[in-house]
């Protein structure tokens, strides 16, 4: 799927931000979201904006843009066609994540819209169970907008970060990319473990311990990488190039 949209791109460049439009547009229509790989393609278009083939706030405008539609798109038909969707035999099948998205919406709207917009299953569903549910507009709109405009800057940046990383020239650059991936790995698993450990789930108490640990070893290697990273003499050429992107 990737190989195909660089393929496209390459081809059509000139539709980029098009292509882009209609692709996330239909990754946040319900069901059709489901269908399609949102990550990924959102690394490749993040990794075209790190080579400088899309301008990143156009992207994002246009990322945006497309994800309120859809998103509202799919809100209106669960309100408009609640009744009828709730007898859909699809819908049903996929029960187990619409009690998740209802769990998530009694427990807190914004946090729920904005979270699941971050949650591959979730994304495409939240707006249609949220319309089911007659969740009135004036509670649903606004975190739907913050939540899609905070979207493809998140979904783009490990590709436009890989992507200026390959513009790179110079030597000795295989332990600055082993280094960058390494503490964006490390990174994310530290934030993963402390969600763990922090858990307020009764049968997580018990197991805390653990989560504690690990949580302090991993954010100990993610320091250690960065600060390797920070000496390299690539960084700041990496830096530049990547704050002249966004600013």
């Amino acid at each position: 799927m990737e190989q195909y949209l660089h393929q496209l791109l390459e081809q059509y460049q000139h539709l980029a931000l098009l292509i882009l439009f209609g692709l996330v547009f239909f990754e946040s229509v319900a069901v059709l979201g489901l269908l399609l790989p949102g990550t990924a393609l959102m690394f490749s278009f993040g990794l075209l904006i790190g080579s400088g083939q899309i301008g990143f706030w156009q992207a994002c405008l246009v990322g945006a843009a497309a994800g309120i539609l859809g998103d509202g798109l799919s809100y209106l038909a669960g309100r408009h066609f609640g009744p009828q969707l709730q007898r859909w035999s699809w819908l049903a099948k996929q029960q187990k994540q619409l009690d998740k998205v209802r769990v998530m919406l009694d427990k807190s709207v914004w946090v729920a819209i904005i979270a699941g917009r971050f949650i591959g299953p979730s994304r495409p569903l939240l707006p249609i169970l949220s319309g089911m549910l007659r969740l009135p507009p004036s509670r649903y709109f606004p975190a739907a907008i913050v939540a899609c405009s905070l979207w493809p800057v998140a979904y783009f940046l490990p590709g436009i970060l890989a992507g200026v990383a390959w513009q790179l020239k110079g030597t000795n650059l295989s332990w600055f990319y082993l280094l960058l991936a390494g503490s964006i790995a490390l990174a994310l698993l530290s934030a993963w473990l402390i969600k763990g450990y922090l858990d307020p789930q009764p049968q997580a108490k018990n197991k805390r311990q653990p989560w504690l640990w690990s949580s302090l070893l991993s954010a100990l290697l993610t320091a250690v990488c960065l600060f390797e990273l920070s000496q390299h003499p690539a960084t700041p050429i990496y830096l530049k190039q990547l704050s002249g992107l966004m600013f």
